[in-house]
């Protein structure tokens, strides 16, 4: 498939289904000086991040899997792809990649459009994506020297921090007619994150244009705030998802009076002003409010978990009510089905583990 910049996406090398026997370093000297940082200062790519089974069982999964979607909608996921750098390791992340991955995992195909550098950890993206059964075919590779994007992510417990490199090829997506076929006449989802340049603006604004339904999941990463570029994507969309901090940002901005210890009339008040058909605010640990133009309001207590690392968290649980959504759960399961992956996700490293269905039903709710 071709990449938009003339390249065409690197396959799968035959250790790509395997599981690493020995650590395996992805950052040239030249790309740690980027950062900032000696080299020996970066956790190595090891296997105990490399979620994986052998490529023949994991092919036949992803096909039986795939034939039991229920929905014949398509999803595009359109943002950053980059690695996370966590004290354990580096972990393939990105909220777009995240949610693809969670999709995928739960039956449901998903695109991924996005850019990587034409480096070992841009070509290392594909092969990731790929042993998880997702369609890199939107993934350019940029040509002009910049690098694969990459996120510093400091732990304070399991609550992340995050130190977002740029400029990151992901910062330069191109909105080119194999972008737009991509997303025309998809469920297309992405954030804010991803639009912090001109260039993945317009290349956002473009698939967001195409789509059959906008799911937009702010997803705010100081310092790249733009609270006009905020509003005008959350307007009108089919799924809005913002956190609990996020909520009284939005409502700010959109010129509301702020309801202090009132969740629900400040996410009533947010959600008649956006004109969306549907609002979810999350809660971390203590699960979810959702709002539908015709169904209602629903909460979640959440579940109870000990967490270890959040870092994609809420993308897990984006896709899994998104998911349910577009199989037509009713809103009160959609909203479980969530809560639940959310705090399994939760008690892993790295954002995509994979799925234990028997570990994510033991999860008890709260009271």
């Amino acid at each position: 498939a071709n990449t938009g910049t003339g390249a065409s996406n690197p396959k799968p090398s035959k250790r790509d289904g395997e599981m690493l026997s020995a650590p395996s370093m992805l950052l040239s000297s030249h790309e740690c000086s980027r950062l900032g940082k000696p080299r020996a200062q970066f956790p190595r790519l090891g296997r105990h991040s490399y979620h994986r089974v052998a490529r023949p069982a994991c092919r036949g999964i992803r096909q039986a899997v795939r034939a039991a979607d229920t929905s014949a909608e398509r999803v595009t996921v359109i943002g950053e792809a980059l690695w996370d750098s966590l004290p354990a390791g580096l972990f393939l992340g990105g909220a777009p990649a995240n949610v693809a991955c969670h999709l995928n995992e739960l039956g449901r195909a998903a695109t991924v459009i996005s850019r990587v550098g034409n480096d070992e950890l841009g070509r290392e993206v594909f092969r990731r994506l790929q042993g998880r059964g997702l369609d890199t075919s939107g993934i350019q590779v940029d040509q002009g020297g910049v690098a694969t994007g990459f996120v510093v992510v400091t732990m304070n417990g399991s609550i992340p921090s995050y130190d977002i490199v740029q400029p990151s090829a992901w910062d330069a997506m191109e909105a080119t007619e194999d972008l737009v076929a991509a997303a025309k006449g998809a469920v297309v989802v992405y954030g804010s994150l991803a639009q912090r340049d001109v260039r993945s603006r317009a290349a956002i604004t473009a698939a967001a244009a195409a789509a059959s339904k906008r799911v937009f999941d702010v997803n705010i990463r100081k310092p790249f705030v733009d609270p006009e570029l905020c509003v005008e994507h959350a307007k009108g969309c089919w799924l809005l998802k913002l956190n609990d901090e996020e909520l009284p940002e939005m409502a700010g901005w959109l010129g509301l009076e702020i309801i202090h210890g009132d969740d629900r009339a400040l996410a009533e008040t947010t959600f008649a002003a956006l004109g969306c058909e549907m609002l979810c605010v999350t809660r971390g640990g203590n699960g979810a409010a959702l709002i539908s133009k015709d169904r209602g309001y629903v909460e979640h207590p959440g579940f109870e978990v000990d967490a270890v690392d959040t870092v994609g968290a809420g993308d897990s649980f984006l896709a899994a009510l998104l998911h349910a959504l577009l199989e037509g759960v009713d809103l009160a399961p959609a909203l479980e089905r969530a809560c639940r992956m959310g705090a399994f996700v939760a008690t892993k490293q790295g954002a995509t583990p994979l799925h234990d269905a028997a570990g994510i039903s033991a999860l008890v709710a709260k009271a």
